[in-house]
């Protein structure tokens, strides 16, 4: 009786774990980020934050991506920033590619922020070509920052500057490998010597302790919180040379901070378990 009992709950654990959570509608976690106290008193700058899509078959379908759209238009955010990692990382009998990136890229035309929508690619779409995802998200509103910096007005005389990182994998798919894309140094001097606050969208957090000295927030994904996580364990593996130090949620050090999302899509296996599907709206108080 008891092993039957055994047998039972666990194989409900992998049901769940493979059928349901994968496919919850992704839960919002908020962070409040004070960059400059006098600011307290004003509007936040509002950014709303999507990563590791995933696009596949069955379990990410254009369909559901249309459903996450609308659930970020209703957050009424600023700004919204896409982190990477919009090609599937699981491939047949897990699941199967959606036929072109315009297929996963399109309905983020309708995402509506009045200051308008960034991304970096992640390493993942750097295996499928990277051009092509990049492509597809420009041509439906995405501007992608590949190493480069800009300058967004918030209100008034106010702006703040959005940095985006290339992806620190190399060809091999290796952490800082060889062939790697992002230059932090290039993109930091397209930045003004001025006071306004800096924000780095970087699909992997692992360059932040690089990057702390330089900007006042870093955002990223790629960790998928570990897609897997135990009570008082947390993540059993991150892809992180820094392994599980940033697996998820907010960080600050040395004056500055970093938020790592969860992601939406899964990669390797199609499960997840105690690790939801993430939307992150994070307010800057600038």
């Amino acid at each position: 009786m008891v092993i039957a009992f055994i047998i039972v709950f666990v194989g409900g654990l992998g049901v769940y774990a493979v059928f349901v959570e994968p496919l919850l509608s992704p839960k919002v976690t908020r962070h409040k980020v004070v960059v400059s106290p006098e600011a307290l008193g004003q509007q936040p700058v509002r950014i709303a934050v999507l990563t590791d899509l995933h696009a596949c078959w069955p379990w990410m379908r254009p369909k559901r991506i249309s459903g996450i759209v609308d659930r970020v238009n209703g957050l009424e955010a600023d700004l919204v920033a896409l982190l990477g990692d919009y090609h599937t990382a699981m491939h047949p009998p897990f699941a199967k590619p959606l036929a072109t990136a315009s297929h996963w890229a399109q309905p983020m035309e309708r995402l509506t922020a009045p200051l308008g929508a960034f991304g970096v690619l992640g390493n993942h779409d750097w295996l499928e070509g990277g051009e092509d995802a990049r492509d597809a998200l420009e041509a439906h509103g995405v501007t992608i920052l590949e190493n480069r910096a800009l300058r967004v007005s918030i209100r008034g005389n106010s702006h703040i500057w959005l940095i985006g990182l290339g992806d620190q994998y190399g060809d091999a798919c290796q952490i800082h490998g060889m062939g790697r894309r992002d230059d932090l140094e290039a993109a930091l001097s397209q930045v003004e010597d001025d006071k306004a606050p800096r924000i780095l969208l970087a699909h992997e957090p692992d360059i932040f302790p690089e990057a702390q000295e330089f900007v006042d927030l870093t955002v990223s994904g790629h960790t998928h919180g570990g897609q897997v996580r135990l009570p008082f364990v947390g993540a059993l593996t991150i892809p992180s040379q820094l392994d599980r130090k940033y697996a998820k949620g907010a960080f600050e050090e040395n004056g500055s901070n970093l938020i790592v999302g969860s992601g939406l899509g899964c990669s390797g296996l199609p499960i997840r378990f105690l690790c939801r599907p993430e939307l992150l709206l994070v307010e800057i108080y600038a």
